[in-house]
């Protein structure tokens, strides 16, 4: 017994430690996207950053100038000085100028050549991400689980906008924060030991209290961001309903939801900046702190009363003055990096939304075979060899192995969610198997052009999207060139000819978004027109026609079916009964492998 409970507990500590590297590396992907979405452009970043750093370094050569000139006026004697070293020459006004004059254009060229590259970098990985945010948008399938469209608009929109700051301001500080205090720190310690110490303690204190200040903006960031996406999500789910929240009478209180919303957003954006300006007081505290050390240093050593830290002589007026200027640059990538902070936490905050997307890879992968002559002519023969399919990580298909002759139906059985559409999202190439494969007379469908695959299928989907404008221009979608005596026999086959005919102009009857004005029966049928209008499709491929339909419009959108799959290999998914009674080859996902119910149509 005694041994069953050691054991017991050693599995509780295994699950415990699998569940939090499971929960270290979610709560890592967003990180992971960040670094993947700047790959591309980190060596052009870390040429900014150095180039920054160069024109930081410079300020030495200045401030070593600078000291020197105004030593020498206090010292008087200029043109004995000048006669006494090439070094002296510095000393004098007017040569000490122009050199500083000519440092300060190099200096204002350089920081101007790092801003440029940084912000060609960042509007780079904006443009990539935005196109790669489409792409996979665009190439998701029809089952995947997506945010609402306002969401979707506020990720593409303001999400990625944020990436702009973290990639132009806050990733070239790296090699700032490197070199220029490094460079600084030892220009002082030549000059003065004890300053270079000073410095060197002051310095790290501003990070430190700029990560624990981090942590509360980076969760500011996160409501910020949420809030932004739930807001435009819910006005734009308002502004659709528009007209019906009026009809109802529900237009006040609307308002006030719309204000509430608005409220949120503001009182998420006030902590942001509240957090802001807490780090701001932090950071000029700090800097002034360590500014202020060495200057009362330097004034004491001038004075005689402190003569620790020099090399052995005396502080003198050019040392003091090099080091008082030297301190306040040392700061400077210090207070760049913390200002910047922000950035970085908005990224990151913008990323955990963006992960909530699909997201395709960075170049389009170049297909196997992209030829039109890799498809079949003719309504090709369908095979699932050890075909597996794991969506979300949970196998709703797995091994197995169908031959749908060429010109015949399947029809896929099962209860919603035991994998229905997940099949004809892989059949469609919109996802990829996670074992076996799909054969198209014989062809492996990962290496056909997919593009062209889809663009040769007439597709029902259980949600068919109409679009504003005609009747005539949502049919016109599957066949451009089509005319209107094909637009009336596609039609007809799909049941929908008197519908249209009722219509007050016929073809030209202007539908509106999402077929508003239309029943879900009546969307049904002039989607499945459109699909009967492809010319010579390969394959039909209808996932839930009936789907919400009552008994009368289901036998009109299943008569159309029948008519429409004819002779043509076709692949039919539900769970309503009077579909799965057309006769064809039969598969039911929840008892593999398959059976045959039926008579092959």
């Amino acid at each position: 017994m005694r041994r069953d409970e050691r054991t017991a507990r050693n599995a509780d500590k295994t699950t415990g430690g699998d569940a939090a590297a499971e929960g270290t590396a979610a709560g890592k992907a967003h990180l992971r996207l960040l670094a993947d979405v700047v790959a591309g452009e980190k060596a052009r970043i870390a040429r900014a950053g150095r180039i920054a750093a160069m024109a930081d370094l410079l300020w030495i050569a200045q401030a070593y100038l600078l000291a020197l000139a105004i030593a020498g006026l206090a010292a008087g004697d200029m043109q004995a000085m000048a006669g006494a070293s090439l070094l002296s020459l510095f000393a004098l006004p007017a040569v000490a100028a122009s050199v500083i004059a000519l440092i300060a254009i190099l200096r204002l060229m350089l920081t101007l050549l790092a801003s440029r590259l940084a912000t060609a970098a960042a509007e780079r990985v904006k443009t990539d991400l935005r196109d790669r945010l489409l792409r996979g948008l665009a190439g998701a399938a029809p089952s995947t689980a997506l945010p609402g469209a306002g969401a979707v608009a506020a990720a593409i929109a303001d999400q990625v906008e944020a990436i702009g700051p973290y990639v132009r301001r806050f990733l070239p500080l790296r090699p700032r924060l490197t070199l220029v205090p490094l460079g600084i720190l030892l220009a002082a310690f030549i000059a003065n030991w004890m300053v270079a110490v000073i410095l060197l303690v002051a310095g790290p204190l501003i990070p430190v209290f700029m990560a624990l200040i981090g942590m509360r903006a980076k969760a500011a960031a996160d409501g910020q961001h949420g809030e932004l996406a739930r807001m435009s999500a819910f006005l734009l789910d308002r502004l659709r309903g528009l007209d019906t929240l009026r009809l109802i009478g529900a237009l006040e209180r609307t308002d006030k939801a719309v204000a509430e919303a608005g409220d949120r957003f503001r009182v998420a954006t006030m902590k942001v900046l509240k957090i802001a300006f807490l780090s701001s007081t932090v950071l000029e505290l700090f800097s002034a702190l360590g500014i202020a050390f060495v200057a009362v240093y330097v004034g004491f050593s001038l004075l005689g009363q402190v003569s620790g830290g020099t090399w052995g002589t005396p502080m003198d007026l050019f040392t003091g003055l090099f080091v008082l200027l030297l301190a306040p640059e040392f700061f400077s990538p210090l207070r760049a990096f913390a200002a910047a902070y922000h950035d970085k936490a908005n990224a990151e905050a913008a990323a955990k939304v963006l992960l909530e997307l699909p997201l395709a890879a960075s170049a389009t992968p170049v297909a196997a075979v992209t030829a039109a002559a890799s498809l079949p002519k003719t309504s090709p023969a369908l095979t699932f060899r050890d075909l597996t399919l794991s969506p979300g990580g949970r196998a709703v298909i797995s091994g197995l192995n169908l031959e749908l002759p060429a010109g015949h139906r399947l029809l896929v059985a099962g209860p919603s969610g035991a994998g229905k559409s997940t099949l004809i999202d892989a059949l469609t190439g919109l996802r990829p198997v996670d074992g076996g494969a799909i054969l198209i007379d014989g062809l492996d469908l990962a290496a056909l052009d997919l593009s062209l695959w889809r663009s040769r299928l007439a597709f029902l989907s259980q949600e068919p999207r109409l679009f504003f404008g005609s009747v005539r221009s949502n049919l016109a979608r599957a066949e451009r060139d089509a005319s209107e005596a094909e637009m009336w026999a596609a039609l007809e086959l799909a049941g929908a000819r008197a519908l249209v005919e009722q219509m007050p102009m016929g073809l030209a009857t202007r539908l509106g978004e999402d077929g508003f004005g239309l029943s879900v029966g009546e969307a049904r049928r002039i989607a499945l027109a459109r699909a009967a209008l492809r010319r010579e499709p390969l394959m039909l491929i209808a996932d839930e026609p009936t789907a919400g339909l009552d008994d009368e419009t289901a036998a009109v959108v299943i008569a159309g079916l029948e008519r429409l799959s004819a002779g043509r290999t076709s692949i039919i998914a539900s769970h309503d009964p009077n579909a799965l009674a057309m006769r064809g080859l039969r598969l039911d996902i929840t008892q593999q492998p398959q059976r045959e119910t039926e008579g092959v149509a």
